[in-house]
């Protein structure tokens, strides 16, 4: 079963093994967590710094919220194909052609159901904001704005000291494909604000 802990685990593998440190993780959506446990288990040594992007590393849920968490989970163990088809059409703000969201569904159900449940739930159950104050990096955080969470993106903000907060406010959840070239530019200026002493 993949933990929220596994996967960072992994990501700490891939950097030893390839070599990488000091490595610039960019991180989406449940990935986030995952980065924040790798710094929860690992440190920052290996880290020359951080982009995280639409996520964050827990929150309270009221009943409301887990309820609805847990049904919409619970739907791609019912149907996962047309679960995953709801779960892509609703990345994006901007038109994308019928071919292109076929081959991302197919994409997304290469993981097995039981996989994909694990991670959902882990990163449903799983709290790692104490291990933002561990993050001494550079930090980038990059949103997309959805009203019901933007105060759970500035509480992340908040808790990572000197990281900036960029907002995309016309782009769906997969910004890095609705706005790509702003993305791209933000990445790219970021990566340049690095000292060579960070990269080295």
């Amino acid at each position: 079963m993949a933990t929220i802990p596994r996967p960072a685990r992994d990501i700490k593998s891939v950097v030893d093994q390839l070599e990488l440190a000091p490595v610039v993780i960019v991180a989406a959506t449940s990935a986030v967590t995952e980065v924040v446990s790798y710094v929860d288990q690992f440190g920052t040594g290996t880290l020359a710094g951080l982009v995280l992007v639409n996520g964050i590393a827990g929150r309270d849920y009221d009943h409301e919220t887990l309820s609805g968490l847990l049904s919409y989970s619970n739907s791609f163990q019912l149907d996962r194909r047309k679960a995953a088809d709801r779960f892509v059409r609703g990345l994006y703000r901007k038109p994308k052609t019928e071919n292109y969201i076929k081959r991302m569904v197919e994409a997304t159900l290469r993981m097995p159901t039981n996989s994909a449940m694990a991670l959902i739930m882990g990163g449903i159950t799983s709290d790692n904001r104490p291990a933002l104050a561990k993050i001494d990096k550079p930090t980038l955080i990059v949103v997309a704005f959805v009203e019901p969470w933007m105060r759970f993106y500035e509480d992340l903000q908040q808790r990572i000291r000197g990281s900036r907060m960029e907002v995309f406010k016309d782009a769906g959840h997969a910004l890095f494909v609705d706005e790509a070239d702003r993305f791209n530019s933000l990445l790219d200026g970021f990566l340049n604000t690095l000292t060579p002493e960070a990269l080295n």
